[in-house]
């Protein structure tokens, strides 16, 4: 073979090899971008229906109004209503604090007459606590119920729990009316520790507030 056609016929075996190379590399490349791609994006969040979140709510709101109610209890037989008060004044914020996290939820009680200045309602409890209100007037018995609340630019979106606080009797020694189911002097222990208290005047039975639960979804 002569010397130009050998040359020749080099190039161009460089030309096809140098294309399939680059080819090959742009397929690897490829694959690896997609494979990164893959590990990368996480998977689309289990979107749980209502009756979990119904169901895991209820389960709190038993567990925390039993460890809040049996040791309010032991305040009252030791020391009164005067001891009961000033166990919740103290106590009840961080019991309820540590059972949210054990349970990895937010679990807070309100009401639209407050005694803590710390159970004021947000703007999502003061629409439950208006729909509440809304089926108390019509006499109907209010169910638990589920919100789920859009997600925020700094937070993901939130389940919200809502259950019904309804008033027992025993809830009287310290909700109920001055001078009748509430003594007076009981009452004025009440307003040392929270002045601006308007959590009275409620009979057994009443309607009296909301568990508020919050999930991350």
């Amino acid at each position: 073979m002569k010397p130009i056609i050998m040359k020749q016929f080099f190039l161009q075996y460089l030309t096809v090899l140098s294309f399939f190379l680059l080819l090959a590399s742009a397929c690897t490349q490829t694959a690896e971008e997609e494979q990164q791609t893959t590990e990368q994006t996480p998977a689309a969040a289990e979107t749980l229906p209502d009756s979990v979140y119904l169901s895991r709510g209820g389960e709190i709101v038993q567990k925390t109004f039993a460890t809040l109610s049996s040791h309010l209890k032991a305040s009252l037989q030791k020391e009164g209503v005067e001891g009961a008060v000033a166990y919740c004044h103290l106590n009840a914020s961080p019991l309820v604090d540590s059972l949210s996290r054990a349970y990895g939820a937010q679990i807070r009680r309100t009401s639209l007459k407050i005694r803590n200045p710390q159970d004021a309602p947000d703007a999502y409890e003061q629409k439950a606590l208006a729909k509440a209100a809304a089926a108390h007037e019509k006499g109907e018995r209010i169910s638990p119920w589920i919100e789920r609340l859009p997600a925020s630019d700094s937070a993901q979106g939130e389940v919200a729990y809502y259950a019904p606080i309804y008033t027992l009797p025993l809830c009287l020694k310290c909700h109920g009316t001055p001078g009748e189911t509430l003594a007076e002097s009981d009452y004025a222990v009440i307003k040392k520790h929270y002045p601006d208290d308007q959590a009275i005047g409620y009979q057994a039975g009443d309607w009296r507030g909301l568990w508020s639960i919050r999930f991350k979804e």
